[in-house]
């Protein structure tokens, strides 16, 4: 039996910047509405009078669309977080219309606007079952317990490609896998795939988009987008003990802004993020160090390509080092319409003093005189007019579990120019057969008597150990289930159930994609039949559905399966409405929970009967969302309409 508690609950609304998290203001909305969502942001609209007694909440700058957070908080417990995206406002009536979403509504306004791939060529030794594996190129901080993939390129070894664990991760370019079966010996052109795991993957990638992807540079020039600016930076001083750098023009650097520096020395080339930026051609660093800086202008008396590795001559000894960055000039020769050498190159190596190599884009040519080349290594600070803004992204999300899912799913790599949105990728990454469900949770706490909001990222698993006996239902409570309970007549104010076949299927078609293949080629795809239905004298009702990413039939008929079993006729919708201030309250459970429905009604009781349910006195469903009607009035409770969804793969009867 529910309880009769009716008392109704203290709802408070206050509005934050969104960066800083700072409260704003402490703002009287009424006529509120609020929602909760899986997999995606749940809306906000309340309305406030602006009138004289609200002057003191400076409305305007406080409910900011787009700059503002807003957090609902009932009976002391927050129970929503979103984002202020729009208002309106009435002259006349003098009213101000807000509207927010959750803040999962944020990853729809930013794009992976970085090239962010998952695979690195390798040097594999095994010995004894323990892998060492070292990345040919770049640098990656793997993950200690994360999966990885290797793939062999040789096919005697194909055997060994599979799914392994990281064990260890000695250099920021090496790691270690032990207990393995791959015999011993040197394995050359490995891939290694990172970021397999489903968890691992969208921590990584969220904690990207929180630094503005500001930890990934561009491998080349010609996929960075435009534009960028080299700056030459005159001197690296550190009065006060802040470092300084100065530049010879105006830098156009905002504070925050993360840059690059380069032909300095090892201390501070690299990527840097701006403190401050005192002047029009200063920015201070988070640090304390100094460095002597000048411009190095050689003259280039011979050029020589062997194997596209090109070879620069200097008249004096050059005082170069591997790594720098060098502008050539006056190399080429203009009349045959060819540039080979004039541009900027990175130094590979400095053989003699005299003498330094870069990589061009032709394969040979013999030592050959230059008339009037130079060769000029400047300190500079690259900035881009892209950013990145690390500062500006950063909204302190936490994560609900630092633990891996143990579900490796193949990734995408992302490529820059795409822009791909952040949430409409997530969304595409976790609607998978081994995919899971995810939300954005607030807490609230006080620190003195100032409120203080946080915000976590909540990773859900799509399914629960412990499965039923052979022809047996699971227990409420192996979903939690037991624990959430709605009642009519108790909690319940208003129930009723759906039924239809239109949409429903008792055949699922699902069509891959193979990419390239020719117009006239079949793409692949696979079917999959209820033939229980079929038997008992149902139709063939077909469905169909399409995904592009998979290409491997098995993979296909595993979610021609999955949409099966969620089609299966009639599709039942069950629309519920609970009093909020009876227990379970608001903010007593969340979607992705699961609770158990009991309705005192014959007709439901038929179909708790039928083999449409797996239990014959309660129906369980999980909480896809949720819709909370705030009373204007203190003597009403709240009124909660359910969005309540089947989950067929996981609700089963156990074979």
């Amino acid at each position: 039996m529910v309880a009769t508690d009716t008392r109704s609950a203290d709802y408070r609304y206050f509005t934050t910047n969104l960066l800083s998290n700072d409260v704003l203001a402490e703002i009287p909305f009424s006529g509120v509405t609020f929602e909760r969502a899986l997999n995606s942001a749940g809306s906000f609209s309340g309305t406030v009078p602006v009138i004289p007694s609200n002057a003191g909440l400076d409305l305007y700058n406080s409910t900011m669309p787009g700059k503002t957070g807003l957090y609902i908080v009932r009976d002391g417990v927050c129970v929503w977080g979103g984002i202020i995206w729009n208002r309106n406002y009435n002259v006349v009536d003098r009213t101000l219309s807000v509207s927010a979403s959750e803040f999962t509504s944020y990853l729809y306004h930013r794009n992976i606007w970085k090239t962010w791939t998952h695979e690195f060529g390798a040097t594999l030794v095994v010995s004894s079952g323990t892998v060492t594996g070292t990345l040919d190129a770049f640098e990656y901080d793997f993950p200690v317990g994360s999966s990885v993939r290797l793939s062999f390129p040789e096919i005697g070894d194909f055997a060994y490609t599979d799914y392994y664990t990281v064990a260890s991760a000695p250099t920021a370019d090496s790691f270690t896998i032990t207990g393995t079966s791959i015999p011993d010996g040197t394995y050359e052109g490995v891939t290694v795939t990172v970021r397999v795991d489903t968890y691992d993957y969208v921590r990584q990638l969220l904690d990207e988009i929180l630094v503005d992807f500001s930890g990934i540079t561009f491998p080349n020039q010609d996929i960075e987008p435009a534009l960028t600016n080299d700056i030459e930076i005159s001197s690296i001083t550190a009065p006060g003990g802040v470092t300084t750098v100065t530049t010879a023009t105006a830098h156009g650097i905002m504070p925050t802004q993360s840059v690059e520096i380069y032909n300095v020395d090892a201390t501070f080339d690299g990527i840097w993020d701006v403190v401050a930026a005192p002047t029009a051609t200063t920015f201070t660093l988070d640090s304390s160090s100094t460095a002597s800086v000048a411009k190095i202008t050689k003259t280039v008396t011979f050029k020589q390509i062997d194997d596209f590795i090109g070879t620069v001559t200097t008249s004096t000894s050059h005082g170069f080092t591997a790594g720098q960055v060098v502008l050539l000039e006056g190399l080429d020769d203009l009349t045959d319409f060819s540039i080979t050498f004039d541009g900027e190159f990175q130094i590979l190596s400095t053989p003699t003093a005299t003498t330094f190599t870069v990589e061009v884009a032709d394969s040979d040519l013999a030592q050959t005189a230059v008339a009037s080349g130079t060769a000029v290594v400047q300190p500079t600070v690259s900035v881009g007019t892209y950013g990145p803004y690390p500062a500006n992204s950063d909204l302190d999300i936490d994560y609900s579990t630092e633990d891996y899912s143990g579900s490796n799913v193949p990734n995408t790599t992302y490529r820059g120019y795409e822009l791909r949105s952040v949430g409409e990728e997530l969304d595409e990454y976790s609607d998978t057969v081994d995919g899971f469900e995810f939300r954005i949770d607030c807490d609230l706490v006080y620190v003195g008597d100032i409120p203080v909001f946080t915000r976590t990222f909540v990773l859900l698993p799509i399914d629960f150990p412990d499965p039923p006996a052979t022809g047996e239902a699971a227990p409420p409570s192996r979903y939690g289930a037991d624990e959430i309970v709605f009642e009519y007549p108790g909690n319940i104010i208003d129930v009723d159930m759906e039924e239809s076949a239109e949409d429903a299927a008792t055949r699922f078609f699902v069509v891959g994609n193979i990419p390239d293949l020719g117009e006239d080629a079949s793409q692949p795809y696979a079917v999959a039949a209820a033939t229980d239905l079929l038997l008992d004298g149902w139709p063939i009702l077909d469905a169909e559905e399409t995904r592009n990413e998979v290409s491997d039939e098995e993979a296909l008929y595993a979610h021609a399966e999955r949409y099966l079993a969620e089609s299966r006729p009639p599709i039942s919708t069950i629309n519920v409405r609970v009093n909020g201030s009876l227990t379970p309250k608001v903010g007593e459970y969340f979607p992705g929970d699961w609770c158990s429905i009991i309705v005192n009604d014959e007709f439901v009781r038929m179909r708790l009967e039928s083999d449409l349910e797996p239990r014959d006195t309660v129906i369980v469903r999980k909480i896809d969302g949720y819709k909370v009607s705030v009373p204007d009035s203190p003597s009403f409770g709240e009124e909660v309409e359910l969005m309540l969804v089947t989950e067929p793969e996981v609700d089963a009867i156990g074979e």
